[in-house]
């Protein structure tokens, strides 16, 4: 069993996790960054079928495959941008009952 594809994770700068001065950003796309390009991403996904579907009904379009991978593509993206956000809310709703 090979473990060596965990370090590249990364790992917790413990300065960091306590606030110590030196501590280093971590590198890369944050967070923030990552789900307005998802959600971009997903919106992109949506126009295309919408024309696509446009595109079919006014006659352009003849392969009726292509409409329904670009519809299926855009009905996968959305639900996992909905599951993403159901945890984002628990992990929120989490943190609220927590006790101090």
């Amino acid at each position: 069993m090979a473990v060596g594809g965990i370090k590249s994770l990364g790992s917790i700068d413990v300065r960091a996790a306590y606030g110590v001065e030196g501590a280093t950003k971590p590198t890369g796309p944050s967070f923030k960054d990552q789900l307005q390009q998802a959600i971009g991403e997903v919106g992109a996904l949506s126009s295309r079928k919408e024309e696509m579907v446009d595109a079919m009904v006014a006659g352009e379009v003849t392969e009726v495959h292509d409409v329904m991978i670009a519809s299926k593509e855009a009905q996968l993206a959305f639900e996992l941008l909905l599951e993403v956000r159901n945890k984002l809310l628990e992990g929120y709703q989490e943190l609220m009952r927590m006790q101090v």
